[in-house]
């Protein structure tokens, strides 16, 4: 009687046990098929009108805060003195030969498809002169919108990935320098009326 008690009891906690794991995997959510989200993503890209050309400077940054950005190697991000230090070979990329040189990174982010997307960020803060950097130009990055699909909740076990525009610098410059705007004097006498 008591072997008997005994194997009851070990049957019920595996049976316990084995709703436990039943109960514990399906609350877990997993990623997409590559393929689907593929396929999500193309369709989500022809969606969108034709009228995501090339955008302005702006200093907001979309990427996140879980994308990690990353130098491609035999890239270089030293600004040159001047134009005469720039190759002009007929091999040379346009992005090393302007006057705005620029160089190529990766950004990563494992919540984003694709998750690694080329970007540039520009060599320079002025533009490059035959004797030296300019005073009067910047350079200033060119940023193109792309949709990308970015990881939303979990709905019946698989994540959910919802179409997003970001921007993506895509090349550098030469551009007069914005104006500043200054501020009113300062005034201490008496307000006027």
């Amino acid at each position: 009687m008591i072997g008997f008690l005994r194997i009851c009891t070990l049957v019920v906690v595996i049976k316990l046990a084995l709703s436990a794991c039943i109960h514990t995997s399906s609350t877990r959510c997993s990623t997409p098929a590559t393929v689907n989200l593929a396929i999500q993503l193309r369709l989500a890209r022809n969606a969108i009108s034709a009228d995501s050309i090339l955008l302005a400077s702006e200093n907001t940054d979309n990427r996140g805060d879980n994308t990690t950005v990353t130098m491609i190697e035999g890239e270089t991000n030293v600004c040159p003195g001047n134009l005469n230090e720039i190759e002009s070979t007929m091999d040379t990329m346009i992005r090393h030969r302007s006057t705005c040189p620029f160089f190529m990174v990766s950004e990563h982010n494992p919540y984003r498809f694709p998750t690694t997307l080329p970007s540039v960020r520009c060599r320079c803060q002025n533009c490059l002169e035959r004797n030296g950097r300019s005073e009067e130009n910047v350079c200033e990055p060119v940023y193109v919108t792309e949709v990308v699909l970015m990881r939303g909740g979990c709905e019946n076990g698989v994540y959910q990935y919802n179409p997003t525009e970001i921007k993506i610098q895509v090349a550098c410059t030469c551009a007069k320098a914005r104006e500043v705007e200054s501020s009113p004097p300062q005034y201490d006498g008496p307000t006027p009326l």
